[in-house]
């Protein structure tokens, strides 16, 4: 069944799931809209649902020169069982009642703990090595007839050095997680000391991490870690508390990590899962022991009429409606600053009513900074769709949504520009703003960059003769020339989309550089500074660092970049015969890292 969701509408209270028109009520969804979403996911099931396939499995890694730590497997089951205890009391808190984790048992009931000997020493895993130990637990589980591409696996690892005699520790584990509604796995520290039932003791502590702690607080960080990283395995992003949930402690997917179980302690408020994560997990397969016969869709999203304009000076309104072939039970805007990392990102969530209709906004957002809005959708089969948007906050705190009114208004402008040139986007943008003074401004403002651009190939400029006092690079030919996907292209991207794009705005001059990509230049020593900006093309999901290297020496390296976050780069290149342009993956392997160098310009040349 379709159910039909989100298209323009005037500000309504919507009385029917108690939606108030301004306040709080637009950042969280109420109690009677949580029951509506409840409705909808049991609706489906009971329209046609399977059997859940959704399954945590448990496995104890340990080296081949280590011994397990002694009583590993009955302390890893009250790990779980407090794991899953913490999930079914905050989805229940939320409203989500009879949602329990799915663990993998056996025929006594207990957590199945599935041991796991490494090929190598000790000494040879580190913290980079989540991957390589993930290759040498899935064999174990297939002979086991379980299948590592369709669980979730929680892989505790042995590999945390405990010294009781003078009560020190230290670990060289993996320590993160990444997944699905399908599938996903959590790398664990494990030590004999991680225990629920050490929450309270104060035995001092020196941690190699976080210094001078107590055990008790030790069974805090990775306790709440274990949570935390099931929780990316389970598909859920980071996202920080909102002012409005601050008196219930620290979110789980923010720094709840490190709080969990401190007011055990008289230490704080503890940990606690936002309502977004909960809408989330509502569907989950994991949770749900009958799910959706739609399971394996992937659910096709349809937006109409969407608006999103600013309120009150500081906040960020949204509204809108949206179809889509696999039913919809919640709705999740992320607000997130760039350079945290997305820990420290905000969210409003809401429930479509009867007709598909929502209405959502922000808290104040951070100031001077560009934020990425992602916009997720919450189907009832457990999986998402996404949207996302970028743009910036000004020193006041006051949102600048002109990126935002590109993507949204300007698109048909966007497409004249794709497929018929500047004049066609220059009359079609005329009909687009017709008595909109500001969306011309907009418009014209991205034009002006492409009514003297360059054709989009390059030329073999010789950038040691040449008397121009500054080069497009885009415009001049590499001596060698590498991209990760399809080929390279100079001033657009390869495909349909064609145009440059980064945080929401639009270039005519870069350079396509999905990694892993090299670019090298023959400069002679005659330039003096290289300019510009770089990020990742359009919405793409990737994550890619740029480096620039003068005669094989490192210049100027990024951090990594996502969607949305541009930089700026000002490199000095005096003396410098072989300029060479760098973008990595950044080594997280999730594909999708359209790197881009926007506007690339030389200045100079350099005096003799």
């Amino acid at each position: 069944m379709m159910l039909r969701l989100f298209s323009i509408f005037c500000l309504v209270a919507f009385s029917l799931f108690g939606w108030q028109a301004t306040g709080a009520g637009e950042m969280m969804a109420d109690r009677q809209a949580v029951a509506m979403a409840n409705e909808r996911i049991a609706d489906a099931v009971a329209e046609n649902a399977i059997d859940s396939p959704g399954e945590v499995v448990v496995v104890y890694f340990t080296p081949r020169d280590r011994q397990p730590a002694k009583d590993h497997v009955t302390r890893l089951r009250r790990i779980v069982e407090e794991t899953a205890s913490f999930y079914t009391h905050e989805l229940d808190r939320h409203g989500f009642t009879d949602r329990k984790l799915n663990v993998r048992r056996d025929d006594q009931g207990r957590v199945m703990v599935i041991d796991v000997v490494g090929a190598n020493d000790d000494r040879d895993y580190g913290k980079p090595d989540g991957r390589r130990i993930r290759d040498e637990v899935v064999p174990v589980l297939r002979a086991q007839n379980i299948n590592p591409d369709a669980s979730v696996i929680l892989l505790f690892c042995n590999l945390m050095d405990y010294d009781p005699v003078t009560s020190k520790i230290s670990h060289h584990s993996p320590y993160y997680g990444s997944g699905t509604h399908l599938a996903g796995t959590a790398w664990q520290c494990d030590s004999p000391i991680l225990d629920p039932l050490r929450l309270t003791d104060s035995t001092p502590l020196l941690d190699g991490q976080y210094g001078r702690i107590t055990i008790g607080r030790h069974n805090s960080i990775f306790i709440g870690g274990v949570i935390h990283e099931l929780g990316h395995a389970l598909s859920l992003p980071h996202c920080r508390q909102r002012q409005d949930e601050s008196s219930r402690g620290t979110a789980l997917m923010g720094s709840g990590n490190r709080t969990y179980g401190e007011q055990l302690r008289g230490e704080g408020l503890g940990t606690f899962l936002t309502q977004a994560h909960a809408l989330r997990l509502a569907a989950h397969p994991v949770f749900n022991r009958r799910v959706a016969a739609q399971l394996y869709d992937r659910p096709q999203t349809t937006w109409d009429n969407l608006v999103i304009d600013v309120e009150n000076r500081q906040a960020v309104r949204i509204v809108g409606q949206l179809q889509s072939d696999v039913a919809i039970h919640g709705l999740v805007a992320y607000f997130d600053p760039a350079g945290g990392g997305d820990y420290d990102a905000t969210t409003a969530t809401a429930v479509p009513d009867a007709e598909g209709r929502f209405s959502m906004r922000s808290e104040p957002l951070k100031r001077d900074s560009l934020v990425e809005l992602r916009l997720v959708v919450c189907h009832v089969n457990g999986a998402t769709t996404t949207r996302s948007f970028a743009f910036r906050v000004d020193q006041q705190g006051a949102p600048d949504l002109s990126a935002v009114r590109v993507e949204l208004e300007l698109a048909p402008m966007l497409d004249a520009l794709r497929s018929r040139g500047v004049q066609a986007a220059e009359a079609r943008l005329g009909e687009l703003s017709d008595a909109d003074p500001a969306l011309a401004q907009i418009g014209q403002r991205i034009l002006s960059r492409f009514r003297d651009a360059a054709e989009t190939g390059t030329t073999s400029i010789d950038l040691s003769a040449t008397s121009l006092a500054s080069v497009a690079l885009s415009r001049v030919k590499p001596t060698s020339e590498k991209v990760g996907w399809i080929r390279p292209v100079y001033n657009r991207v390869p495909g349909e989309e064609k145009l440059l794009s980064v945080g929401g705005d639009y270039f005519a001059s870069g350079i396509y550089a999905h990694a892993p990509a090299e670019h090298t230049y023959r400069l002679s020593g005659k330039w003096r500074r290289l300019t510009g900006k770089c990020g990742i093309q359009g919405t793409n999901a990737g994550t890619v660092v740029f480096k620039i290297f003068g005669d094989e020496k490192l210049l100027w390296e990024s951090p990594k970049i996502s969607a949305g976050n541009a930089i700026d780069y000002d490199v000095d290149l005096t003396s410098i015969d072989r300029l060479k342009l760098v973008v990595t993956d950044a080594g997280d392997g999730n594909g999708g890292d359209w790197g881009v160098w926007i506007e690339p310009t030389l200045a100079g040349p350099a005096k003799p």
